[in-house]
């Protein structure tokens, strides 16, 4: 913080490279020796409450098993967006956090989902559990609480590690408990890939360098990662939670993990109904056992090589309810698996990820976040806000700005839609961006959202045979409808005086809205135009 300070005070000494380079840091954080110029305006932010809740070994500190590099996402997360992140880290034990982290703005020990707080005041809740036994069991009044607080459309994350662990705080979670396994998968433990010693244990540990395979558990704790599958949809885009701007991974796609001896598993892919609509779990990750892994010294004999799932995800608000995410294991979020801490097991202290290696696997945490939140009025509009205010999203498009809505041509109209989109993947994620736009109309033009919807599968299976893609690009229609919103607000007088739109917040989705209603409609009348036009050209 220091040395930026200094640079940024000093930025004229700077050669151009470094100018660039510290612009470009600045423009992505909100420090507070920044002068109201030069910081971007935001329009209130919203205020994102997360709870946390750890139980055994699992803690909030810097030891192996601890979640202190984890919780650097939500400040990374504060400081990149216009939204302020309030942790409430929770203990069914006694909580530690160490070093204090200032994200975390209240810790509770002996944590009890039924009597120790309202869940229904969390946008998200994260659940990281290590405990089997029975008598560790959350109660019915808890687990009915963690329930109403999902049906009410609060995101939930859960993970536990192999065989049973985990078990006693997530196992019985409603529609949880059918998306992961909390047990072994069998009792034979040459066939279980859920255990901790078995030939087909999921051992995701890869060689260190210059070694034919894995022989240390301290593996791990390498800066050499696991590669997983990740399933894309559409023409090549992945699920939101494995979605990356190209500046930090050129594919577009978080394709690596942290690696560990013997991972938990996703469950194979299901459904449920709630609400009268059936919606469908997803896989969207599968990590790889290699041939002859072992760890000679901890009595893990060679694997046999084989794939699982192991992140899976279920987009519960198609049924008006929570999102949930559930993952392998919680390696890949302890700091052991991260930085190293308390390696040398077997093979000497290892250094963990390298720093670009934990900023592809801390995007990851970051999309989790963003994507299982309640939803809520306040990010919709707070984003649509900085993208007017604080972009050239207008101006980049029309060669005269103030032109009246009637007199844009449709193609600048598109031009500011796909504008939009593009400014939002390279903040966030591409993934994200669709989601996004697709999440803010889905209301009032569900029937456009069910046709780009890439990750709604059910949508496009259920009519019957189809083509590979679709044969107009529905693109476009997004986009001008998009693009005509932005124009709308930029004709309310409003919005459009800073000092007033705090106060004009409530009514930015309306007016948005509004003007994608009108785009939709140009859209389509100008695409019934054209189909005309086609066939009287091609012929009957």
């Amino acid at each position: 913080m220091d040395n930026l300070k200094e640079k940024f005070q000093n930025m004229h000494l700077l050669d151009r490279d470094e100018r660039r380079k510290l612009l470009r840091i600045l423009e992505l954080q909100r420090f507070d020796f920044l002068d109201d110029r030069f910081r971007r305006p935001c329009l209130g932010g919203c205020k994102v409450k997360v709870l946390i809740v750890c139980d055994g070994g699992l803690n909030f500190n810097t030891r192996a098993f601890g979640l202190s590099e984890f919780l650097t996402a939500f400040n990374e997360l504060e400081s990149s967006t216009c939204n302020s992140y309030e942790v409430t880290v929770a203990h069914r034990g006694s909580v530690i956090l160490s070093p204090p982290n200032p994200i975390v703005v209240n810790r509770i020990s002996g944590f009890n989902f039924a009597t120790s707080v309202d869940l229904n005041e969390f946008d998200q809740i994260w659940l990281f559990a290590i405990l089997s036994r029975d008598s560790d069991n959350i109660t019915t009044s808890e687990k009915k609480a963690i329930a109403t607080y999902m049906n009410k459309g609060g995101g939930l994350f859960a993970t536990g590690d192999h065989g049973q662990l985990g078990r006693s705080m997530c196992g019985d979670i409603t529609r949880v408990k059918d998306m992961r396994y909390w047990s072994d998968t069998t009792g034979d433990n040459d066939t279980n890939e859920v255990s901790m010693t078995g030939r087909r244990r999921n051992d995701t540990n890869r060689p260190t360098h210059g070694d034919a395979r894995s022989q240390y558990f301290d593996n791990q704790s390498d800066d050499v990662p696991q590669q997983i599958a990740v399933r894309t949809f559409g023409q090549g885009m992945p699920h939101p939670l494995l979605s990356i701007k190209n500046s930090l991974r050129a594919s577009g796609i978080i394709d690596i993990m942290p690696d560990h001896p013997h991972e938990g598993e996703c469950a194979p892919e299901t459904s449920f109904r709630v609400n009268g609509i059936q919606v469908a779990t997803q896989i969207i990750a599968t990590s790889f056992v290699l041939g002859g892994s072992t760890t000679e010294f901890f009595g893990k004999i060679g694997t046999v090589p084989h794939c699982f799932p192991s992140i899976a995800v279920w987009d519960g608000r198609r049924a008006g309810v929570g999102r949930i995410v559930v993952d392998s294991t919680w390696h890949h979020f302890v700091n052991t698996n991260l930085n190293g801490a308390e390696s040398g097991l077997d093979n000497g202290v290892q250094p963990g990820l390298s720093n670009a290696d934990f900023r592809v696997i801390q995007q990851y945490y970051m999309n989790i976040a963003l994507w299982m939140t309640r939803r809520r009025v306040c990010l919709p509009e707070v984003v649509i806000a900085e993208l007017l205010l604080n972009s050239q999203l207008i101006e980049a498009n029309l060669n005269n700005p103030n032109l009246k809505l009637e007199e844009i041509p449709i193609a600048d109209l598109n031009s500011i839609g796909a504008l939009a989109e593009e400014i939002l993947g390279s903040r966030y994620n591409p993934a994200f961006a669709r989601d996004f736009l697709l999440e803010l109309i889905r209301e009032q033009r569900s029937d456009l959202v069910k046709a780009l919807d890439i990750w709604n599968e059910d949508e496009k299976e259920s009519k019957g045979d189809y083509y590979y893609h679709d044969w107009l690009n529905l693109d476009l229609i997004l986009w001008t409808s998009i693009g005509t919103g932005f124009i709308a607000l930029r004709d309310d007088a409003r919005f459009t005086s800073q000092e007033a739109s705090e106060e004009y917040r409530q009514e930015i989705l309306d007016t948005f809205m509004k003007g994608v209603n009108y785009g939709y409609e140009l859209s389509m009348e100008n695409l019934k135009r054209n189909l005309d036009d086609m066939v009287d050209r091609l012929g009957r």
